[in-house]
């Protein structure tokens, strides 16, 4: 913890600005891991399951509300996607993109912040080592003999730290970008997957409706022999 303490006062002001990040940048992590990995995720092969009995009898009601009461992204794009089949829909395509209109957002929101995170904590830290080697330098030139080797030391840690500081959050936020990217773009690809699973097994129920009542028709019309 001293070498810690030591480490920030040696790098001067602009360390304490680039912990402000540290702690966003945390932050955001937090809240993404906590959405990504566990309110978003879903069960894709049981609400399929669940939702491909209602869809295969054409019952639309009890398809929606067999994913009612779940927050996870499927099942609320599969509550837009329900709403789609009552009202009508133009084709596959867009009823698959107009259910994940606003839940693609939720899934995919403040992740890429942690790359503008990463770029603005080495713009600041290369800021902390510009100044330190500019100390470093007219220590050099103005500081007498006697003193100038504790102030050279002095200013060019203040560079080091800073170089170091800001590189060091760089890194974790581009780590943890890669890590939530991909288990935003595994869920996004999941809800596409299975969606245009359901407006598959709806247009073969609808497909099979229009057969039977084809069928029908020349036995109800008066007069067929």
């Amino acid at each position: 913890m001293h070498g810690l303490i030591e480490f920030f006062k040696e790098g001067g002001p602009f360390m304490y600005l680039n912990l402000v990040f540290v702690v966003f940048s945390f932050a955001v992590v937090g809240e993404r891991s906590y959405f990504l990995f566990l309110v978003y995720r879903s069960n894709e092969k049981a609400t399929t399951q669940q939702v491909d009995r209602y869809l295969q009898a054409g019952n639309l009601e009890a398809a929606a509300k067999a994913v009612k009461d779940a927050n996870d992204a499927l099942s609320r794009a599969t509550r837009n996607l329900m709403k789609l089949f009552r009202n009508g829909y133009e084709s596959p395509m867009l009823a698959v993109e107009e259910a994940l209109l606003d839940v693609r957002p939720l899934v995919t929101k403040r992740v890429s912040w942690l790359w503008s995170i990463a770029n603005i904590a080495t713009l600041i830290g290369l800021i902390g080592t510009i100044l330190g080697l500019i100390g470093a330098f007219k220590a050099v030139a103005s500081v007498g003999a006697a003193d100038r080797a504790s102030v050279l030391s002095s200013k060019i840690a203040e560079a080091m730290n800073n170089t170091a500081f800001g590189l060091m959050i760089a890194v974790f936020c581009i780590t943890a970008h890669l890590f939530l990217n991909n288990q935003a773009t595994k869920t996004v690809e999941a809800m596409e997957h299975s969606l245009f699973h359901f407006v598959n097994l709806h247009a073969q129920w609808r497909k099979g409706n229009r057969s039977a009542d084809a069928a029908a028709a020349p036995s109800s019309t008066p007069g067929a022999r």
